[in-house]
Formats: C-alpha cells, structure tokens, sequence
C-alpha cells in the first residue's frame, strides 16, 4: 500500500460519507467492526478512483510523479507561485469561456493558497485566498504581498490579519486590454528585483506615468516596473502572445512565445532571447508603434516549435536532480501534453537549445500550463485540465471537462537524491520571486576578481547597468574588447543606463569587427540611447558597412529623424546586402521621396530576368508607392510594355489588386484587358483575380468570354465566373450549367468547393437555388452551412423549400448541427405542409450531440493499428483534406497547416475534429463573415491581415483583398469552414488509416 497515494486519496474524499462513518466513535464491538470495513472500503474506493483519476506518465529514469493536489479542492488551476514558507498559490480558472470572461469583467475566478503541513509533499489544507477576480492568468509573491494579473489592473493582495485570506487589494498599474489569453500574465520579479510581466496582442496596453504620460502599443510586449508600479517600461514587442520568462545564471532572459511565426512548414511557436529594444515577428504594428526604437531587422529565435502552445518555464536551480540537469530550463507545452528539458549551450551572444521529453503522456486531458521549483528540489506542475477548449480541440463534446491539479516530480533513485525538503539550495529554491534581490550599490572591482567566470562578469554588467551608476562606463566600455560575445552583449546592454556620448566611439569600433545579430542589435540599441545626431552623421561615413546601416537606420526615426534621400539613394546598390536592404527599407519609409525612388523602381522594372529578390523588392517598392501618380503609371506602362518580363507583369497586375475598386487609369484597364487575351495562362489568371478586386463592370463582358469559352481550362473559366459573381451577378443558364457540371463527384475536391463558392457568390433565382442544393446533396466536402447562407439569402420556393429539408435530413445524422436560428428561420420561410418537418429536424439536432459523442466512443477503437501509407492515399484523394490543409509544401491554405500535427494533437483530439469541426477552430483559422458598404456580405478566414488591406480567403482557398473604406462590418462566426460529416464517405478501417497517417505527422 502507497501511503503517498493515500495521502492523496483521502485528501480527494475527505468529505466522503464513508470516511465520516469511519472516523466515528465505536461503542459497540458491531460498530466498530463496521467502521473498519467502512474505512477499508473507503480505502479501496479511494485508491481506485486515485488510480483511474491519474493519467499514466513516462518520466527518465529514477523520476515520479504524482498528484499532490485536485478536485474538489482546486479546479481549472492555470499558474501557481510559492511563498517563503512554501505556501502554494494557484490560480484557478471558472472554467468557462476565457474570452468572454475577460471582454465582460464577470470575476469569476479564483486563487487558492495550499499547504503541506505535514512535509510529505502533499497539500493537505486549501483554502480561498481572494476571489472575484477576473482572469489571473499571472502571479508572483513577493515581500508579503501577492502580485496578480487581474486585468484589465495590475494588483497586489495583502492577508494583513493573518487569517489566510486576503483583505487588501491595492492597484499599481491600470489600462491593460482584456480581449482573450493575451492579456496581462507572466508576472515574475527578475534578478534586479523588478516586476516583469508579459502581454499579447490584439489586447495592447495604455499605463500611465506618475508625470501624466503614457506607455502604450498594440503588439504583445515585455514589460517591467519596479515593485510599486512606478517606472513601467516596454523591454521588448513583437509578439502574438509572449508567456512567461525566465532568466539565465548571465542575466538574459528566455521566454516562451506562442505564434512567433506564422504556421509555416509545421512551426510557430518558440524559445526566444529577449534583449531589450528587440522587435520579434509577429504583431510589431509598425504604423502604430512607428515612434518607438526599431532595430530594422527582426530577431530570430533560440528554437521553433509546432504548435505546441508553449507555456510555463522554469530553470532548476537545485541539487537533487542530476547533475547533468542542473540549470536546465522546463516549459509546459500545452498542447502536446508534456513537460521538455531544454539544454541551453552558447552560440555567439544567444544560445541554441537540445530538447528532449522529460514528462509526457497519452492522456488527451492532461494539460500543463505552469511549471515551478520547490525549495525541496522538486518540481512542481500545474494542469489545466480541459476546461480551454477555445482553439483547442479537446474535450469540447464530453459531458464535463476534466478539472486538473498539480502534479509533483521527484527524483528517488536509491542513494541518489535527499529526502524530501533537504534540498541544500533550501529556501533560495522556493520561487522565481525570490531570486535577486540586490538594490545597493554593485563593486565594479567584481568584474575584475570574476573575469574567469564570464557568466559572473555578465552577470555583474547587467547589475551594473540596471543600478544606472555612470562611475561604472569605463569599466564596461573594457568589456567591449572581451573575446566572450555574450559578455560584450552583457556589456552593451548595461551602457545604455551606465553610458554617454564617450561610449559612442567603443561602440562603433565594435560594430565593425565580429558580431552575429544579437550583439548587432544591442551595440545599435545602445547608439540609439547615447548618440546625437552629429555623431551618427559621422558614422554615417564610416568605412564599415555595418556602421554605415546603424547610423542610417538611427538617423531615420526618433528623436533625430535626419536622415536625407541623397544619403540613402546612394546607398540602394551598396555591395553589401545589408546597407542595400536597409537602404531601400528606409526609402519605403518616405512616400514624398518618390521622385527619388522611381529611378530605381524603373531600372528594377526594366531588368530582363529578374531574380527572387529583385522581384520581392520591386513589389515592396510599387506597394508602398502605388497610391502617387508617377509610381501608378508606372504599373500600368510595364505591365503591357512588349520587352517587360513576364514575372514582372505578373508582379504588376497583382499590384493593382492592392488598389481600392473602382476607377483605374487608362494604362490599368489597357493592361488587364491584354492580360486576359493573353496567350500565358498565368497572365489571364493573374488579371481575372485583379478584376475580382477593382469590380470594373466595364470588363464583364472580356470576363464572359473568358468563362464561356469551351477551349479555356476549368479553372480558368470558373474564375472568371468568380470575378462575375463578386458583384452579385446572376448567370446565364449555359454558365449555371457549367457549374453545376463542376459539382459532379467525379471532379475533385477542389474543383467542386470552388463551384460551390462561386454559386454561393451569386445570386442564383430560385429554379437554381434547388438545382444546386440537389447537385450537393450527400457531398461531405461542401458545408451545409454554405447551402443554408445562401437559401437564406435568396429566398424559398415550394421547390427549393422540399429540396432544402431533404437536404439536411439526409445531413444530420453525418453529425451536422443547426443553429436555433437556423431552425426558426426554416421554421419561418417552409410553407404549412413543411413545418412537421422542421420539427423532426429540431428533434434530430437535439439527439445530435449525443449522436457524437456515441460516435467518438466507437471510433476511438480505430485510433490505434491502421496504415499510415494508405491513410496518405485517403488524405489526397477520397477524403480530400488535402484540399484544404497542407503538409510540408504540397496542399491548400485553406486550414491549418497539418505538417506536425500528430506531434502537438492527440488521437482523440484529431478524432473531435473530424467528428465535429465547428467545436474548435484553430487559432487564426476562424471564419469570418464581412460585411460590405454596397450590402454584400462575405464569409472567409482572414488568411492575412495587413497595415492596410485585408485577404478573406474562402474553404476553396481563394483569396479576396479588401480596402478598410470597402467594409462596413466583420464578425467572428462560431462556424469552420470545415463540413461536417466527412467521415461519413469512409469506412471504419479508411477511418483507421486515415487517423494512423495524421498521428504519424510528427
């Protein structure tokens, strides 16, 4: 018998019947015999439901883990934090929706302080600490006082009479956005004893300053203030959703970033080095954040992952575990169910990282949000559960969620490691919180006494530039001729609080010999703290390239903003690449420097067989000048100049897509009007999807003949058809009848969506609308809901109403579920003879959901055995998801990419997706429907959004631009374009394989 899995038995049931008849008074011999068979059953029932309650983990060698905390006692915990006496603050979630839990304020939440009493490393007492709170999804102790996220404020909460709860809120910064799991978290007290905290983007921020300014952006940042709220600033932006920090024995800090990237060959998230000034891939917001200090280039990360939601991170500081692991960073990967060692080794000033598993396990619920060092040299991690269904897909159909708990990992290999709470780093280990609390003055002759320990050195530098004290320059400006780049970039960094105007002349000497991006970008960030305008004028003449590209770079945002275009043109053909590029970044900047820049284009223009990065860079040139004269007429001269390449007049014609509809010059309609007569197909496709954007009824008649003309390709026709149907045209019976051609099961996937978008696109009368529906019954690839919008939209006739209720009737039982608005409007728009039937439909939805979790039940058998090979067969061609999803290059656009995905998703996972799409929808794969200013409405994923257009990209993977002035109006819908019921044309063992192929994507 475990008596540490009794622990936390009787911890789960203590408020069990069983247990209180148990722990009763015998007075009689038969009453006490009674008790003890009570507390044996108990016992037993207790142990077994531990055992069932505890997924099944793999851990190295000579590790365990075991739930030290849970239901009924804390639920949906999300992060955790100790104190110094070890105490265990959890977060907990209401376990509802995240998002409108935040946009409404509700406070809902909760945070519980756990004790273990009794040194066994189970938390016996648990009691409320503060409630009402809105969604701490950040917390961190600190000076006997609790610092927690609680948006859309920053607080601290105090128990100041010592009755275990808190009775003390007090407020140090406010103005943080509540829109989803982007807002205010990873709260964390850093070596120099200032608060860090981690925001996402769309939430944003806006903190005010005690001298009535403000600190503000939209894209996800690194924030920091001191322990009182006061001197808040922004370290480094970028970031879709930045989780959580940690530091590194140098002082660095590493952090988890969630969409560094977008999905691209099966990664996104990532391990990132955040240096302060650094501006990171995603949600920089350059028109917004323009007065902000920007680098020029983004920085790269340690590592990318999948999608693999990373979390929680911790550094091991203690001496139980390995030697080997000590040091070590921890993440919680949500997604993926499983807690990773990263082993960081330096490269140049940043590092790289080897991974490996160190926690992992089967079970679809488990999932870790946090991870955390006891002071026993344990760890400790929180799981979530499967309450966060939001882009998740976990869980969604089951009957109640799993409510997770905290897990505890030891190491107990035989005379290897203390009991537990002997750890020799003691209460040092109790928190992140706890470490680095120095505020007096730092000895400089440190630097000196340590230089053999080059982390001690950058360590100390670090201190010394967050202190601010300038008698330390010249001893860090010494640190500039280290051979160690880590230790120069330690050095650099601590400058710009230590430094002046003499540092200047060390800093660009650096600069001009052996850096990787990293130290780049500190020397650069440093210069923008230190130098003036006059010298950086100087360096601007400065015989190294690099020194030549800061100066320029500087010279061309606040505070100097001197940069001219004669220094900057003279730079566009730089042999150096670098000071090219940068170069040609900084004229992009100046739309009134077009007279200075159309040379150039022109001379880009003109070239014969332009490269890959010609190209990219003309594009980026005519984009950003497109709206001047000079630049249009340009576009529309080589787009139908004879000598003009052909890429080129496909870069071209795409530029004007980038126009807002309606009037075009002359020399635009010349050129589309040869593009779609052109003998290149690729010309005639380019033009039409022009056309589709520019609206230009001039060309619907060039259009018809296109579409109409039997000799053309399908694909080509039904576009023109599309670009017809934009504007809400009805076609005439030959071109209906091509479509619905189109929509016979033995053209492929992608030919019949685009049919169908096509026909959804017009306005059909209502003899077509049941010609259509017909045409589409019983075809899993095209969404019920795709018909339903578009009966909705023009209406029913005696005919259509039969052939619509015949439609979904034979839908439902593939698993498709109608909204109660869609049953009322049937219920509204059939005749009298017709509403019996909407009736049985509103029946056989209700029966739906039970339908498919029955349906999950069975198919799990089919997760395990199967033919990956054959289900790469399926996934091409019967099944078709290749038409939409993508692995490795080959595939559409329209849904996630699937490179990795049985690495980041579980089996069950993978099956609810399939079962029933609309449950979950991946992050930024959710369907939108957007609302013009002339009534039409359109529905799509927004495949990118961009500073000034947006591309809506319907489930056939094409894609629309918009112009904001175009749109009145965007929704989310609670809708993926991916249809119900596909599983329906497979068999069980097409089924098997099918699932044996996703799992096997890793």
């Amino acid at each position: 018998m475990d008596p540490t899995r009794l622990a936390t038995s009787s911890n789960r049931f203590k408020k069990h019947p069983l247990i209180f008849f148990a722990n009763g008074v015998a007075n009689t011999p038969i009453q006490s015999s009674l008790r003890s068979l009570a507390a044996f059953v108990f016992l037993l029932v207790s142990l077994a439901v531990a055992d069932a309650a505890e997924p099944p983990f793999t851990l190295p060698p000579g590790f365990t883990i075991e739930r030290v905390a849970g239901p009924p006692d804390i639920r949906f915990p999300m992060f955790a934090c100790l104190d110094e006496r070890r105490r265990l603050f959890v977060a907990e979630s209401s376990g509802l929706d995240l998002y409108a839990e935040l946009q409404k304020l509700t406070r809902k939440c909760r945070i519980s302080v756990l004790e273990d009493r009794d040194g066994n490393g189970h938390y016996e007492r648990v009691e409320v600490f503060a409630d009402q709170l809105v969604f701490p999804m950040g917390l961190v102790w600190r000076g006997g006082k609790l610092y927690v996220a609680d948006p859309p404020d920053l607080i601290t909460l105090e128990d100041t009479n010592g009755d275990g709860r808190s009775d003390k809120r007090t407020v140090l910064l406010n103005g943080f956005g509540h829109t989803d799991n982007g807002s205010l978290h990873g709260l964390t007290f850093g070596p120099d004893g200032w608060l860090y905290m981690t925001m996402g983007q769309p939430d944003g921020y806006k903190l005010k300053r005690p001298d009535g300014s403000f600190i503000e952006g939209k894209s996800g940042a690194l924030i920091r203030c001191r322990a009182d709220g006061s001197d808040v600033e922004m370290v480094a932006r970028g970031f879709e959703n930045l989780v959580e920090i940690e530091f590194m024995p140098a002082g660095e800090i590493i952090g988890t970033d969630n969409w560094f990237s977008l999905p691209e060959a099966g990664v996104r998230d990532a391990l990132v080095h955040l240096v302060a000034g650094g501006v990171y891939p995603l949600g920089a917001h350059a028109k917004t954040e323009a007065r902000l200090f920007h680098p020029g280039e983004l920085l790269p990360p340690i590592a990318l992952y999948p999608a693999v939601a990373l979390s929680g991170i911790t550094r091991y500081r203690g001496d139980v575990f390995p030697s080997s692991m000590h040091g070590s960073l921890f993440t919680a990967q949500f997604n993926t169910r499983k807690i990773v060692r990263h082993r960081l080794t330096r490269h140049g000033s940043t590092f790289r990282s080897e991974d490996e598993d160190f926690v992992t396990t089967n079970d679809p619920d488990f999932h870790p949000s946090d991870i955390l060092e006891d002071a026993d040299g344990s760890l400790l991690v929180v799981d979530t559960g499967a309450w966060y269904v939001h882009h998740c897909p976990t869980g969604r159909i089951r009957k109640a969620p799993a409510e997770g708990g905290i897990y505890r990992i030891r190491f107990t290999r035989p005379g290897a490691a203390p009991k537990p709470g002997t750890s020799r780093r003691g209460e040092a280990l109790i928190s992140k919180s706890t470490i680095g609390n120095r505020q007096s003055a730092i000895d400089q002759s440190l630097l000196t006494s340590a230089a053999t320990d080059s982390d001690a050195v950058a360590r100390i530098a670090r201190e010394l530039g967050r202190s601010g004290d300038r008698t330390a320059e010249q001893a860090l400006i010494g640190l500039l001729a280290r051979p160690q780049p880590h230790v120069r970039l330690a050095a650099a960094e601590a400058l710009v609080r230590c430094g002046s105007s003499n540092t200047v002349p060390a800093l660009l000497a650096v600069l001009a010999g052996d850096v990787d991006r990293f130290l780049e970008h500190a020397l650069t960030y440093t210069l923008h703290r230190l130098a003036d305008a006059r010298a950086l004028s100087v360096a601007l003449e400065h015989p190294h390239p690099r020194v030549q590209k800061a100066a320029m770079l500087l010279l061309d945002q606040e505070p100097h903003n001197k940069l001219t275009a004669t220094e900057t043109v003279k730079r566009l053909f730089a042999s150096d690449e670098a000071l090219a590029k940068a170069a040609r970044s900084s004229l992009r900047k100046h739309p009134e420097w077009i007279e200075h820049a159309l040379p150039f284009v022109r001379q880009l223009a003109s070239s014969p067989n332009p490269n890959a990065t010609e190209r990219e860079t003309l594009r980026e040139f005519v984009l950003t000048f497109l709206a001047t004269p000079d630049i249009a007429m340009l576009v529309g001269e080589t787009a139908t100049a004879a000598p003009t390449s052909e890429a080129v007049r496909l870069l071209m014609l795409e530029a004007m897509s980038h126009s807002a509809p309606g009037k075009v010059p002359q020399s635009w309609s010349n050129a589309l009007a040869q593009a779609l007569s052109a003998p290149s197909r690729e010309l005639q496709f380019q033009g039409i999807r022009t056309l589709q954007t520019l609206r230009l009824p001039a060309f619907a008649p060039n259009l018809r003949r296109v579409a109409n003309d039997d000799a053309n390709p399908v694909p080509l026709r039904m576009e023109a058809l599309r670009a017809l149907a934009s504007r809400r045209s009805s076609f005439a019976p030959a071109e209906f009848d091509f479509l619905l051609q189109q929509l016979s099961r033995t053209n492929n996937a992608v030919v019949r969506l685009t049919a169908s978008e096509v026909i959804d696109a017009s306005s059909p009368n209502e003899r077509q609308l049941s010609r259509y529906i017909r045409a589409v019954s019983g075809d899993t690839m095209i969404s019920p809901h795709t018909v339903l919008s578009l009966a909705r939209r023009v209406g029913l006739s005696v005919d259509s109403s039969d052939a619509l209720l015949d439609y979904l009737q034979a839908a439902l039982p593939s698993g498709l579920q109608l909204s109660q608005e869609h049953l009322d409007w049937l219920d509204a728009a059939v005749a009298d003879d017709g509403k019996d039937r909407v009736k049985k439909l509103r029946e056989t939805t209700k029966q739906s959901l039970d339908h498919q979790r029955q349906q999950l039940g069975e198919l799990e058998l089919l997760l395990q055995g199967g033919d990956p090979n054959r289900g790469h067969g399926l996934f091409l061609e019967k099944a078709a998801c290749v038409t939409c999803h993508r692995v490795g290059r080959q595939g559409g656009l329209a849904g996630p990419d699937l490179t990795r995905i049985g690495a980041i998703r579980s089996g069950r996972d993978l099956m609810e997706s399939l079962i029933l799409p609309s449950a979950t929808i991946a992050q930024g794969y959710d369907n939108y429907s957007v609302t013009l200013k002339n009534g039409d409405e359109l529905t799509g994923i927004l495949a990118r959004q961009m500073d000034d257009t947006m591309v809506l990209r319907d489930a056939s993977g094409a894609g629309r631009r918009l112009q904001p002035d175009q749109i009145q109006g965007i929704n989310r819908l609670n809708l993926s374009l991916m249809p119900e019921g596909l599983l329906a044309a497979l068999s069980r063992e097409e089924i098997r394989d099918l699932l044996a192929y996703l799992q096997s994507l890793k």
